[in-house]
């Protein structure tokens, strides 16, 4: 499929879950999100306060938004059209959102930003190397880009075996080195991700001049698993993974 056409087709599936989207995002209640991950990301970033961030695949603002609470002037760029009129329409005063193309940020001057973030978004762009390039373009000497992403053992598209009752014996893991799309579905909806090792993403990043400072995999607390039980999965299974890097000065 000719990358034209394959955007294209990316933006529309976006798009055609977007309002159910945004509604289930605004609740507080995703498990992922706002029951481990949201924590882990705030830990990983540290102080925001007086930074230039730049939130890549920033969905409706979530997370831009709550940068932005603790002191940082945060620019959202989002392809989906309709993710960006939610955030501009629910800005809390020092969040900016444009509708854009992750992999091509020509409309950002090159060492503009001292933060970058990548919220659970590499997985969904098809040529992730770019996003990774321009992100290094855009920071300052010195700064940084804070990644979190599906573990790659998941975006290989397995999942658990189960006995005969439903209990969970294992995660199954196949296909790992098959770095193709994989469809994902949420409801009644399903969209496409892309499957990579954790070798191709390291390296892409070392590639990009970015110096590895920290890796994290998040694990949930009891207190977590008992206020959004579907994190016990998170306690067997490395699920996710951020990754802590930093431009060279």
């Amino acid at each position: 499929m000719k990358a034209e056409v394959l955007k294209d087709s990316l933006r529309d599936e976006w798009q055609a879950m977007a309002a159910d989207w945004m509604v289930a995002m605004s609740s507080g209640h995703d498990d992922n999100r706002d029951g481990l991950l949201d924590g882990w990301m705030l830990d990983a970033i540290g102080d925001v306060e007086g930074l230039d961030v730049i939130d890549l695949g920033c969905g409706e603002g979530r997370f831009c938004r709550q940068l932005a609470e603790r002191g940082a002037q945060v620019t959202g760029v989002d392809l989906c059209a309709s993710f960006v009129e939610f955030a501009q329409a629910h800005c809390v005063g020092h969040d900016f959102y444009v509708c854009g193309d992750i992999e091509d940020l020509s409309a950002f001057e090159s060492a503009h930003f001292d933060l970058a973030i990548s919220y659970l978004s590499l997985v969904d762009v098809p040529d992730f190397a770019a996003v990774v390039r321009e992100a290094s373009r855009v920071l300052r000497p010195g700064g940084r880009f804070v990644v979190c992403n599906m573990a790659p053992m998941v975006t290989a598209g397995n999942s658990w075996v189960k006995d005969e009752t439903g209990q969970k014996l294992h995660f199954k893991l196949d296909n790992y080195f098959d770095e193709t799309e994989r469809m994902v579905h949420w409801r009644h909806y399903k969209w496409t991700n892309f499957h990579r090792t954790l070798a191709t993403y390291i390296n892409a990043f070392l590639e990009q001049g970015f110096q590895l400072t920290g890796l994290r995999e998040p694990i949930p607390t009891a207190a977590q698993i008992q206020q959004y039980p579907n994190l016990d999965d998170g306690l067997r299974v490395p699920l996710f993974v951020i990754y802590l890097l930093q431009k060279q000065a």
